[in-house]
């Protein structure tokens, strides 16, 4: 969370990551440090786009403008997941190269009524499975919950380079807010892609990461870290989301600690499933509404209950 105080410093302008695997940076709407949301181009000739994310008029014309020069031809658009930042230009890209919208069936339900999804994409689903076409590269779907359920990566098999979302951040963070996000469930995606082999990752927000292996490990040391932390504040006392939020995050502005909050409930969650944490009013479930790129976010006055060591 602290990552939100940086000065914005990822790539704006379109780069290649392997031949066939190519970047589009769009401005969105998205969580400070970052301004842009990557979209990714996928194949040499015959593409799929992976998140066709801005809103804005212009940007759409700018990642219209560019797939023309590059005489490139979309045959589908593809989602990680339901965020805003994320989806902003999907139907504008639908109409544009009258293709296909296709996400997990957890996006498409939260998407209903403002993106139709016209094909449901699944665990290992490819390009030449789902669309009958040939990218030059063997691309597959992998269904990676934790930042949102329905959250997708797409794995590039003989790389082994990963479109990881909101996986990983270039920049900036990755915000866990229950009950879309999970953190057992994204500590678990995370060590899967270890344990499955990968090489660059390429987030949402920010440049390519080289080195994928070290930074997922790296990932998952840091949350490790705010668990220790949070485990020895409430060995002093027992406490709510909120008033541990100064303690975990002392350099987060006052304005996105209700933020700050939800993720910290998510770890206390995670806790909470394995016996280490409890309520003491005897509550049960997950608490209040996920706030993540909520217009509400500033305004936000649940209060989320005590938690405590078991």
């Amino acid at each position: 969370m602290t990552a939100i105080t940086e000065q914005d410093r990822a790539p704006h302008d379109p780069f290649e990551v392997i031949p066939g695997i190519r970047v589009v940076p769009l401005r969105t709407p998205t969580l400070p440090p970052a301004t842009h949301t990557n979209c990714v181009v996928l194949g040499h000739e015959r593409v799929v786009l992976v998140d066709p994310a801005s809103p804005y008029p212009e940007e759409q014309a700018r990642l219209q403008g560019w797939i023309a020069e590059e005489g490139l031809t979309v045959h589908a658009v593809w989602l990680t997941h339901h965020h805003l930042d994320h989806v902003g230009g999907a139907n504008a890209a639908k109409e544009a190269f009258d293709v296909p919208v296709c996400a997990h069936p957890a996006t498409a339900q939260r998407l209903e009524g403002a993106v139709p999804i016209d094909v449901e994409l699944f665990e290992g689903d490819s390009p030449n499975a789902v669309h009958d076409i040939d990218i030059g590269l063997d691309v597959r779907a992998l269904h990676t919950p934790g930042h949102a359920r329905g959250h997708l990566a797409f794995r590039e098999e003989v790389s082994r380079i990963i479109v990881a979302g909101d996986l990983v951040a270039g920049q900036g963070t990755i915000v866990i807010d229950p009950p879309e996000g999970d953190m057992g469930d994204y500590l678990a995606t995370l060590a899967r892609l270890i344990t499955e082999g990968c090489g660059t990752l390429i987030p949402s927000h920010g440049g390519a990461i080289a080195a994928g292996e070290e930074k997922l490990l790296e990932y998952i040391a840091h949350r490790k870290m705010r668990e220790d932390q949070l485990l020895a504040a409430l060995a002093k006392r027992e406490g709510r989301p909120l008033d541990l939020v100064p303690i975990l995050y002392p350099e987060v502005p006052t304005m996105f600690h209700p933020l700050a909050s939800r993720q910290i409930l998510a770890h206390l969650l995670k806790l909470e499933s394995e016996g280490q944490v409890e309520r003491p009013d005897g509550s049960s479930g997950v608490p209040g509404s996920p706030i993540y790129l909520s217009a509400d976010m500033a305004g936000w006055t649940a209060v989320l209950p005590v938690f405590r060591l078991r």
